[in-house]
């Protein structure tokens, strides 16, 4: 039936998939404040092609590549997700696969086999494969070794399909300016195509020297598309501080301001930054990067809140009151709609102790309880005032505006304001140095980092 594709054919389309990847996108568009993509004309219109993503915030990274592909994409991901039986069909439903690791158990491990295999078949079948070639995910920006599967399953396609056709690699770099929140900017980044055919003469004269040579390659193309810090004694520093600087550098007119230059603007800076830290004679020429270091370490609140912190300080040390008591009044009417609802995500949340899953679970959670929430309020609302079907059908949709409005704009603006409310917290010496130093940020940025 076409409602549901076949097992053996899971790389085809079924409106099942069509109407469930339709609604996501709607979702996915509410969660993020803004989204872009850079380099779809790296994405081959024919072949078989996989798609290798950075891993970084679990579900929302192979959203992030598949929602708007024209064709269906299949996913590996790891088997402790298929235990349940009904899970597991939903998942295959999905289009996602099982892949074992060695936490599984040794004796599962041969049953890759026969997933690689599958997934061989749906390149075969000039299919979209993706694959996380880290492996696991980890929230620090910076790029893991790669596992040997994605080569695997490259190879094996290749040397089945011939010379007829060439199996394609794309790299995919994926930046979250905030990972964990709602509301936050989302870059993508599809680098140019790798062709396997041009390592399958390594991979014949010695399979191990062929994919640890394609290894290089994607890994060096995928550091080329995302913020890629390698030094991990001072990590917390150069990614604190590229962020501190990143909005005078863009006023120092090196870019326009905007999500993708931003993302731009921490990659250049972090890299100089990195440079900075490795290099005594640099750190002593300049006093004044060890004095935003500083101040960096006096902000307030945890890492990940200083990061959030640090994005264009200038303007949360000079927003005012009136500027967020009209934003909240603005928001109020979602949140109230909301707060139900947003109580029992952040309950089940707090069960999950690993940060990378809750951008993932507060996603899925909202997708699927919200809607049944407005449902619910229109019915009830609808059978107090014996309201026709219009009438409910227009209140839902005016629930539905509201609520969407609140999901894309609440979380950031409770970011914002709880982080105003620190800086204002904080002894007025300390917010005077602040001041001080971020009025030289514009020639330190020209002077250091530009030329």
């Amino acid at each position: 039936m076409f409602f549901f594709s076949s097992k053996k054919t899971i790389e085809r389309s079924s409106l099942f998939y069509i109407l469930l990847r339709f609604y996501t996108r709607i979702c996915f568009r509410c969660f993020y404040r803004n989204i872009y993509y850079t380099g779809w004309e790296n994405i081959p219109k024919n072949g078989p092609v996989i798609f290798a993503p950075n891993h970084q915030n679990a579900l929302m990274d192979a959203l992030a590549v598949l929602l708007w592909q024209k064709k269906p994409v299949v996913f590996l991901a790891r088997a402790d997700m298929f235990k349940k039986k009904f899970i597991s069909r939903l998942l295959r439903l999905i289009k996602i696969m099982p892949v074992y690791r060695m936490k599984d158990g040794y004796s599962k491990l041969t049953k890759n086999e026969q997933q690689f295999k599958e997934a061989s078949c749906v390149l075969i079948n000039n299919g979209y494969l993706c694959l996380m070639p880290e492996g696991g995910q980890d929230g620090h920006r910076r790029l893991r070794p790669l596992v040997k599967g994605i080569f695997r399953i490259a190879f094996e396609a290749q040397l089945a399909v011939g010379k007829s056709r060439d199996v394609q690699i794309v790299p995919v770099g994926i930046d979250y300016s905030e990972y964990e929140h709602a509301g936050s900017d989302l870059v993508v980044h599809f680098g140019k195509t790798i062709l396997v055919s041009d390592y399958i003469g390594f991979y014949e004269q010695n399979p191990v020297l062929g994919m640890n040579t394609l290894r290089d390659h994607l890994a060096g193309k995928m550091k080329s598309l995302i913020i890629d810090i390698r030094n991990t004694e001072y990590y917390e520093a150069i990614y604190g501080l590229s962020r501190l600087l990143s909005p005078a550098y863009i006023r120092a007119g090196v870019l326009k301001d905007s999500a993708i230059n931003r993302f731009k603007a921490r990659r250049r800076l972090s890299g100089r930054l990195e440079k900075f830290f490795e290099n005594p004679e640099k750190q002593k020429q300049s006093a004044i990067l060890k004095e935003f270091y500083n101040i960096y370490e006096l902000l307030p609140g945890t890492q990940e809140e200083k990061y959030c912190l640090s994005d264009d300080l200038r303007k949360k040390l000079n927003r005012k009151t009136a500027h967020y008591l009209f934003a909240a009044l603005a928001l109020t009417p979602a949140y109230l709609i909301n707060w139900p609802v947003r109580k029992i995500i952040q309950a089940i949340i707090k069960l999950d102790k690993d940060p990378q899953m809750h951008s993932s679970y507060r996603f899925a959670l909202s997708a699927l309880m919200l809607p049944l929430w407005y449902i619910t309020l229109s019915l009830l609302l609808a059978l107090s005032f014996k309201w026709c079907l219009i009438k409910t059908s227009v209140f839902f949709l005016v629930l539905l505006l509201v609520a969407c409005f609140g999901e894309r704009f609440i979380p950031a603006f409770s970011l914002e304001s709880r982080l105003w409310r620190l800086l204002q917290k904080q002894p007025s010496d300390l917010r005077s140095r602040l001041i001080s130093t971020l009025d030289k940020l514009e020639d330190l940025c020209r002077d250091f980092f530009v030329a």
